[in-house]
């Protein structure tokens, strides 16, 4: 297990100054971030496909395959997408949105059969329609099993989901298949804009929450991860707003001893 964290200036001088450690840098498929992290330590990218909108048959493969192998990322990354014209309440449209997702899927597979195809939850939100189908755990499961696809689990999505849900965080992640996590994103979580939002430094509960996977990870509930990544700062407009080097050297080190590249104690 690795831990990594999204590259961001900030990071990168806390990185060369010694203050916090990581064992991967998390990138968006930017040759120039790419470039600029890995003068740092080992990479891994991080894209945008989406599995649900039929944008599967149309990407460049050879690119991604290149750049896979340019940063020796170990899986290929995807999200599923709901599809805003069906219904999550009828059992026609579930099974119409679980055999969208396997078509898709099964396209990604087939492309680049040499890698593990992971796929990520995302999470329900009033300004997306097909967010509510999209994050039920039973078809996320149904269409992962079907074509032997591993789980990229986002923590703080599921836990907006749950919210959404009026559901408990366990009972949401044990109708996953937790048997194939391959990687876990984490981050804080507040209100923005009237909305629960992510990617913001962690505070009390995203700590509880990021304890609680922690444990489930430690008691074989969960599948140890390959990578644990902070979702924390970035590049970009959507990203270096809430870059604060102060909240990183915060958390890093206390993620790092946590799901860190080594063993992980089972008290901390």
């Amino acid at each position: 297990m690795q831990f990594a964290v999204n590259y961001s200036l900030p990071l990168e001088k806390l990185l060369l100054t010694g203050q916090v450690e990581v064992d991967l840098l998390k990138c968006p498929d930017w040759q120039g971030v790419i470039h600029a992290a890995q003068r740092l330590r080992p990479v891994y990218v991080h894209f945008e496909i989406a599995v649900g909108n039929g944008q599967a048959p149309i990407l460049d493969y050879d690119a991604l395959r290149a750049m896979l192998t340019q940063t020796h990322t170990p899986h290929l990354n995807c999200h599923l997408v709901g599809n805003s014209t069906l219904d999550s309440e009828s059992s026609n449209d579930r099974l119409m949105q679980i055999n969208q997702w396997v078509e898709e899927l099964t396209v990604l597979r087939a492309n680049l059969p040499e890698l593990p195809l992971v796929a990520e939850n995302l999470p329900i939100t009033p300004l997306e329609k097909g967010s509510f189908i999209g994050a039920d755990p039973d078809l996320i499961r149904e269409a992962l099993l079907a074509t032997e696809t591993d789980l990229l689990f986002d923590l703080s999505h599921a836990r907006i989901s749950c919210a959404a849900m009026e559901s408990e965080l366990a009972d949401y992640s044990d109708r996953l298949p937790m048997e194939r996590l391959r990687e876990l994103h984490l981050t804080g979580l507040r209100k923005y804009h009237g909305l629960i939002t992510d990617h913001f430094e962690l505070t009390d509960p995203d700590w509880q929450a990021a304890h609680w996977a922690q444990q489930q990870i430690l008691r074989g509930r969960w599948r140890e991860p390959e990578i644990v990544a902070l979702e924390y700062g970035g590049i970009g407009d959507v990203f270096g707003w809430r870059t604060q080097a102060e909240a990183l050297l915060a958390q890093v080190p206390r993620l790092h001893a946590m799901f860190g590249n080594h063993t992980i104690p089972v008290n901390i």
